[in-house]
Order: structure tokens, then sequence, then C-alpha cells
């Protein structure tokens, strides 16, 4: 877990910032609107619905970085960053089927921006699906949050 970091600061993948629980809670404010409003759009836009999802997984697990003074650098390869910290640091907090399927959507995601016939592939169902992984992740990201918070008090 500290090897993860260490490494990820030394090659410029995650860098150290000043510690921001407010811009924490903003982020999680933002992923749990991002579910609900994929779950509104899952049948009539579903590659839209997929892309929330993946949106309020990053910004809840950047939110999470935030609390701790880490963010992940600017380019390509930042979505998976992202997701390996969490693999390497929420593994207690996100369930572990949840992070596989949270790099399903991450996957998803660039075949809804960026692939062909997007919309043949990816269905209200799979969207839907999305949501509540998405949702899970929020939450336990978010529980997480609170409980540290509530511990400096």
């Amino acid at each position: 877990m500290a090897d993860w970091l260490a490494e990820a600061i030394a090659t410029g993948d995650v860098e150290r910032v000043p510690a921001n629980m407010g811009a924490a809670g903003e982020r999680i404010n933002d992923a749990r609107r991002h579910v609900h409003s994929a779950r509104r759009i899952a049948e009539s836009d579903t590659t839209l619905a997929i892309a929330a999802c993946h949106d309020a997984i990053r910004k809840a697990l950047t939110g999470h970085m935030s609390a701790r003074g880490l963010r992940v650098r600017r380019g390509e390869g930042t979505h998976r960053i992202t997701l390996d910290y969490a693999r390497h640091h929420l593994a207690g907090t996100i369930n572990e089927s949840d992070l596989v399927e949270a790099n399903e959507i991450r996957m998803d995601r660039a075949l809804a921006e960026y692939g062909d016939f997007a919309s043949r592939k990816l269905t209200a169902s799979h969207a839907r699906d999305a949501a509540d992984v998405a949702e899970r992740v929020v939450n336990a990201i978010a529980s997480a949050l609170a409980g540290e918070s509530t511990q400096q008090i």
C-alpha cells in the first residue's frame, strides 16, 4: 500500500497537495448527482449514463485523494491511476468486485466516448448495473470520509 503510493509520487503519477476535506465533500456530492442522473437517462441515453457512472466513481475517488492531500497528475492514464489508488488504498473500504466492475465501467466509458457503435453494445440494463456499482463506491467512500471526519473532531 505505502509502496505503491511512494512509487506513484516518485514517478510523478501522484503529487502531494494540501489536504482539502471541503473539496472532497463537494466531489462526493457531484458523484451522487451523477449517479442519480445516470439512473434517469439509462433508457434514453445509455452511453451518457455510462459516462456519468464512470465520472461518479472517479470523482468520489479523487475526493478521497483530496482529503488525504493527494492528486493524480494530468494527462493520459489518469483514470487508470485513480483506480490503482483505489485498489491499493481502499481495498478494505470498497468491495473487491466493485473495484473490478469500476474498471470495466472505465473501459465501457472509453467505448461510449470513442468507440464505434457504442449505443448498440451498451444497453440500458448495463447502465443501470453501472449505476448500482457507482452508488456503492460513492457511498463507501462517503462513509469512510464521514468516519474520519468525526474522529478528527
